[in-house]
């Protein structure tokens, strides 16, 4: 394993490990010592990924938002941009617990422009050994192993299906997101819940963030 330049994500039940390119190349689902999703990590061609992808004209660059697990890769070329924000949701309840579904949220924000960009959703289940098959919904895309049905996950975004699953080219307009989500959603899932979520995620690990220091 030559290359270990990976971001970390997650809610300190599970994680994800992210590329510099973008690219989630390790996850497994809900917990760390679950079956794996995405196992690119382990296996290149045959491991599964999650990745978004620009163009060769692009400058990626990747950081941790300051004080937080949120991890930022930027995507700039001359006259385009955007970024994608990655992270686990985890912040407190009003019975001072903690909320930590199994989700990855990707949060895409357009900087500048009309940047292209095209999104490879390749899960294979089961650290590679179990295929897998789309089913569209009008919500989400449900993904199922193909040997056992009740295995699956669920995607929802607010880009088009089909742009997703054939890997097409996308002009990036706005703002936009996946959710990638171990159980079905019972809540109606937009941009303004991704952006409520990302803040609430956000100020607890900032409040993390400032508490440690004065350990």
């Amino acid at each position: 394993m030559k290359n270990l330049d990976y971001g970390v994500i997650g809610n300190c039940k599970t994680a994800a490990l992210i590329s510099k390119e973008g690219s989630i190349d390790w996850l497994c689902f809900p917990n760390f010592d679950s079956p794996s999703v995405f196992s690119r990590l382990l296996d290149k061609k045959a491991g599964g990924n999650f990745t978004i992808e620009a163009g060769s004209d692009y400058e990626i660059t990747q950081k941790y938002l300051t004080g937080t697990n949120i991890l930022c890769t930027t995507y700039r070329s001359l006259n385009n941009s955007f970024e994608i924000l990655d992270f686990m949701l985890r912040y407190h309840t009003a019975d001072d617990g903690y909320y930590t579904p199994p989700e990855v949220h990707r949060y895409i924000r357009l900087l500048e422009g009309k940047p292209k960009l095209r999104i490879h959703y390749n899960p294979i289940l089961n650290y590679a050994r179990e295929q897998v098959e789309h089913i569209k919904y009008p919500d989400y895309i449900r993904t199922n192993s193909v040997e056992n049905m009740r295995d699956s996950i669920y995607l929802y975004s607010s880009f088009q299906f089909d742009d997703i699953l054939q890997s097409r080219e996308i002009a990036l307009e706005k703002d936009e997101y996946m959710l990638l989500a171990y159980s079905q959603k019972l809540v109606k899932i937009d941009i303004k819940r991704i952006y409520l979520e990302y803040q609430r995620t956000k100020v607890y690990w900032l409040n993390w963030d400032n508490r440690s220091r004065n350990l």
